[in-house]
């Protein structure tokens, strides 16, 4: 057998368009968040940034360049990261617009944008 492996070439290829972040936008009280929130209260807040490259940073800013989060993809062929909706500085998000930028080293960047709604 041989172990699992990733082409550059079609990761550059299916990289252009694929990042993107669920829910967008985030709405207090959405329904993919886990939990019963009328018996057990708030539950986890979460956003999860979906197709992404097995390697890769993704910088989260707001609208005026203001670094958010880093958020670190390594290894993983799941294609996935969540993000619990708190800074850098442990302190929970604002509501209102906020840019994500994916690089991935030997692939390519990109970038998009979600918002979150309280």
């Amino acid at each position: 057998t041989r172990g699992a492996r990733v082409d550059q070439g079609a990761a550059r290829a299916a990289f252009q368009t694929v990042p993107y972040v669920v829910p967008n936008p985030y709405v207090e009280a959405a329904s993919f968040e886990p939990a019963p929130f009328n018996v057990t209260g708030r539950g986890d807040r979460r956003m999860e940034f979906r197709g992404l490259p097995s390697s890769c940073t993704i910088r989260i800013y707001t609208v005026r360049g203001d670094l958010v989060q880093t958020l670190r993809h390594e290894g993983s062929f799941e294609g996935f990261v969540a993000w619990n909706l708190r800074t850098k500085d442990n302190l929970e998000v604002a509501p209102g617009l906020y840019v994500f930028h994916v690089e991935a080293p030997g692939i390519g960047t990109h970038m998009g944008k979600f918002a979150i709604i309280k």
